[in-house]
């Protein structure tokens, strides 16, 4: 075969193998978030006054991976002020001087993780 004939044949097999349909493109949306993002309760007023129950909300559109969603734990960043029971029940204990973060370590799709919320304790 000559040059000629060589560089013919692969410019036709890069052609060939270049007109093929491109794989579809996927798309993966994920919204996880601890709902309500921001409350307010008071530590003097009995229950249920004094507390608020937070809630994971998510929404998951497109082509997403099959992975199983994670269960989390509830967690406050102020312990001395607030506590939150694994249901996402919060209670205020004493005054916050800046609110208090609450969070959830649990992830959608093991891709997303909760964006936390926060409670403000007068």
């Amino acid at each position: 075969m000559t040059r000629c004939c060589i560089l013919a044949f692969v410019a036709c097999a890069l052609l060939v193998t270049g007109c093929g349909t491109s794989p579809a493109q996927t798309s993966c949306t994920i919204t996880a978030n601890v709902t309500p993002v921001n409350a307010t309760a008071d530590h003097n007023a009995t229950p249920p006054g004094n507390q608020m129950q937070f809630t994971l909300n998510t929404d998951v559109q497109g082509t997403c991976p099959a992975a199983a969603d994670v269960a989390g734990t509830w967690s406050t960043s102020d312990p001395a002020n607030t506590s939150v029971n694994q249901q996402g029940l919060a209670t205020c204990l004493g005054a916050t001087t800046k609110p208090a973060t609450i969070s959830n370590s649990g992830m959608v799709r093991h891709v997303k993780a909760f964006a936390p919320a926060t409670l403000t304790c007068r």
